[in-house]
């Protein structure tokens, strides 16, 4: 959900999760100015480590979770239980896409991509969807998914970059309106997505 994995080898190098964050500096850099910052490490035989480096403190770490609690994954759901799954109930569709249990492996991020490509209002309930918006968002969620795989994060999408307070629609233009959604912030184009 947030942070990211620092690999070191045993002198201190970084190996792996270097790579760069808003602000100067890698996030191996920051999290060495503030160790307070490494939420978990796990330091190998050889002097190694692996850390969760996290300044939101949203990432988690759990050894032998129970996995049975999960969703199916959502870049290997089938349309048909998409459909079943994120289509029932009366939660606003941003937050049944948000449950884990729903579906796994949706985030914040991923989710306002997503219902942005498919134009829906990430605050319509889930059950007043229609076959058709179920089936665009299915469509929007492979898209966005394979698309953030391919270029490195989900915070590469088309719309990620505009979800501030002075951000606009990238296809019409209109100012962009924030809400909260399932207790998470949600951006969302108010003209295009219904």
């Amino acid at each position: 959900m947030s942070g990211r994995i620092l690999v070191t080898d045993a002198a201190g190098a970084l190996v792996e999760g270097g790579d760069r964050l808003a602000g100067p500096g890698t996030a191996a850099e920051q999290a060495d100015r503030n160790p307070a910052w490494s939420r978990f490490t796990i330091t190998f035989v050889d002097g190694g480590t692996l850390r969760l480096f996290d300044k939101r403190r949203l990432g988690r770490v759990r050894l032998d979770p129970d996995l049975t609690v999960l969703g199916p994954d959502a870049a290997r759901i089938s349309a048909a239980a998409f459909r079943e799954r994120v289509g029932r109930g009366t939660a606003a569709v941003k937050a049944r896409l948000l449950d884990q249990s729903v579906l796994a492996g949706v985030g914040n991020l991923l989710a306002d991509e997503t219902l942005w490509q498919a134009r829906i209002d990430p605050r319509r309930p889930a059950d007043a969807l229609s076959a058709d918006d179920l089936a665009a968002l299915y469509r929007a969620l492979r898209a966005a998914t394979r698309a953030a795989i391919r270029q490195g994060g989900v915070h590469t999408g088309t719309v990620i970059a505009h979800r501030h307070p002075d951000g606009h629609c990238p296809r019409c233009g209109t100012a962009m309106q924030r809400a909260t959604v399932g207790g998470r912030t949600t951006w969302f184009c108010p003209r295009e997505q219904i």
